[in-house]
């Protein structure tokens, strides 16, 4: 939460999602779901579909998405979308348990209300360019694992991918 790079990457995974994940994957390729997110908590930017028909191509969905992000003109307005988003997320009421535990977690991993609207603040203060930057610094196609969940067979039809199968 205190990394520099942490509001660009939490307001980097909605902006990917709304302005090309859900229309390649979910309207064009046809998964129930996809979207992008970074966790603050262990450091990690994901891609995920789920209910998903499609695999390798997918995959390169995830990859185009980040040339979409570096090669293409954007308005003010996605980012903003993409801002708001987080914004809701981090300011969404929660039950009186909800907030308990929150609060009871929040304490635990030292992040106080203080450090959290500092936080808040720095999602605000996000632009393009940071976008643009830590996606290119984190986001290359080399430095990415590939973590699949799915039946053997379909994993079986995709050995272009070179994925170690583990039963779970």
């Amino acid at each position: 939460m205190d990394h520099p790079d942490a509001a660009p990457l939490m307001v980097l995974g909605p902006f990917l999602r709304n302005g090309f994940l859900h229309r390649a994957i979910r309207e064009q390729g046809g998964a129930y779901g996809a979207g992008a997110g970074y966790s603050s908590d262990s450091g990690a930017f994901r891609f995920f579909s789920y209910r998903d028909p499609r695999l390798t191509e997918t995959l390169q969905d995830f990859d185009r998405s980040v040339a979409w992000l570096m090669d293409e003109p954007h308005e003010f307005r996605e980012l903003e979308e993409a801002i708001l988003n987080v914004i809701s997320d981090i300011d969404r009421p929660e039950s009186p348990a909800g907030e308990a535990i929150s609060a009871f977690f929040g304490s635990l991993h030292g992040r106080t209300p203080e450090r959290r609207r500092r936080f808040r603040h720095r999602i605000l203060e996000v632009t393009l360019e940071d976008l643009r930057r830590v996606g290119a610094h984190y986001l290359s196609p080399e430095a990415a694992s590939i973590a699949v969940i799915s039946d053997p067979q379909t994993l079986e039809q995709h050995p272009e991918l070179d994925l170690e199968l583990h039963h779970l």
